[in-house]
């Protein structure tokens, strides 16, 4: 994990970077003033309060031998006067110092003012670089060397924080534009360039996101377009194959003739469901269909369906059941989509029904939802194809094969059709065999206002899937 920077906006670096300019010379100089004349003030004193404290022995010769010992250790030479007259100098020549100090500062202490006034006059080393005022010309120098490195050292720091992770940004905006979304940026103390950069990397991160689902979605399409192009032509030779014999005369007897006529209108059949569930997909894909939101009875819904395909499933010997409370479930959404949706769920389940089997509808209401559910007593699905279930065009079982006049489109018409009105489709296999398919629906306080049909675009990742069609 990368450290992450305390960041400040640009305004308080900038209100820091004067501060600094300003207190870091100005603290340079007053330092090497201070160290220039605050030593020799400090002997001074010193060598003040030692002649103050020992003005009534000034004429005495030991006294006046122990402090000339005692200030000569700290380079301080002195000179008495006693109204008027000198009464005693530690050295010949004070003011001379010694060979390697040869200018000193000299002090002048006034100890009484009245009769006879006593002063003194006090001499000492001037520390610092080169004796007494030796070291004034370093205090300018000091202060503008200072005030150099520390404009020096500000424009490192907005160089690395600011103009650095800036010229960087363009370059990858330069990376960005040829294609290249492998961008590498600076981390910056500043906060407006730190959020740019953040800015930059999710939309690099975004941009390959897009990019890799646009190569998926290419890819799909074109194994889309194949499977139409093999669907669509399969029935057409064969209705082509039977019209060239009716033309060339091999229908020889009217039972034969009525026989090729049947085999083509069958396979016309076809042709036009196919393109029927090719349009719906296409318009449902690309968002040209509304959803036109209306009251409608779940209930009744689900009777007009199973009722239109009573005499189907009587011919093929399936029982149809339907099962509900015996009450209303008012809806809000598109009779005419949840009716193709659900006539969809319904071939599914005749499709692959057996003689002998049953069709199941049931429906409730509960708490926020109305589900239906709708089931058959058929081989149910193979555990590999549940993932992929409700991906366009995708048949798993041989078995199920578009012998059976599915177009491998159903489903995913379905399924996209109640999330379209905010619900959704799942499927699962029943324990006592078969495939049930359970759609949810929201009932009309939850149920968003208005919403167009959802392009699911991942809709092949659906995890709970049922039987192809």
């Amino acid at each position: 994990m990368r450290h992450q920077y305390r960041t400040l906006p640009i305004r308080r670096w900038l209100a820091l970077a004067l501060a600094v300019t300003f207190w870091v010379p100005a603290v340079a100089t007053a330092t090497v003033a201070g160290l220039e004349f605050g030593a020799a003030w400090h002997s001074g004193g010193a060598a003040a309060q030692s002649l103050r404290a020992g003005v009534s022995q000034w004429t005495d010769p030991a006294w006046q031998a122990a402090t000339r010992s005692r200030l000569a250790r700290q380079g301080v030479d002195f000179v008495l006067f006693e109204g008027g007259h000198e009464v005693y100098r530690s050295s010949a020549d004070p003011a001379a110092g010694t060979d390697s100090n040869r200018q000193r500062t000299v002090q002048r202490l006034v100890i009484s003012s009245s009769r006879p006034q006593q002063t003194a006059y006090i001499y000492s080393n001037s520390v610092g670089w080169g004796g007494a005022g030796g070291g004034f010309w370093l205090i300018p120098v000091v202060g503008l060397a200072t005030l150099l490195l520390t404009l020096g050292g500000i424009a490192w720091f907005l160089g690395r924080t600011l103009l650095a992770p800036l010229a960087a940004t363009s370059n990858a905006a330069r990376q960005i534009a040829a294609a290249d979304l492998d961008v590498q940026l600076p981390d910056s103390r500043i906060r407006e360039v730190a959020e740019l950069k953040a800015a930059f990397v999710t939309m690099s991160a975004e941009l390959r996101a897009s990019l890799r689902y646009q190569a998926n979605l290419e890819e799909e399409r074109r194994l889309f377009i194949s499977a139409i192009a093999h669907d669509l032509r399969t029935p057409l030779f064969s209705l082509r194959g039977y019209l060239e014999g009716l033309e060339q005369g091999l229908a020889t007897t009217p039972q034969k003739m009525e026989q090729y006529i049947r085999v083509c209108r069958e396979k016309a059949n076809v042709l036009e469901r196919l393109i029927s569930d090719l349009f719906a997909f296409t318009r449902i894909e690309y968002l040209e269909q509304t959803v036109h939101r209306e009251p409608l009875d779940l209930e009744s819904l689900l009777s007009k369906a199973v009722e239109g395909r009573r005499r189907e499933a009587e011919a093929k010997g399936v029982t149809l059941e339907l099962d509900g409370p015996p009450w209303a479930c008012m809806l809000s959404g598109d009779e005419h989509l949840l009716g193709r949706a659900v006539e969809n769920l319904m071939n599914n389940a005749l499709r692959y029904a057996p003689a002998g089997g049953r069709v199941e509808v049931r429906w409730c209401a509960e708490g926020d939802w109305a589900t239906f559910t709708i089931a058959d007593t058929g081989p149910g699905i193979a555990p590999r194809d549940l993932p992929h279930l409700f991906e366009p065009m995708y048949r798993g079982d041989p078995s199920r094969s578009r012998d059976t006049g599915g177009t491998g489109l159903g489903l995913a018409i379905a399924r996209r059709i109640l999330r379209a009105h905010g619900g959704d489709l799942v499927a699962a296999n029943r324990p006592a065999g078969g495939a049930e398919f359970t759609g949810s629906l929201p009932l009309p306080d939850h149920a968003p206002i208005t919403t167009q049909v959802d392009a699911d675009r991942t809709s092949g990742v659906a995890s709970s899937a049922a039987g192809p069609t």
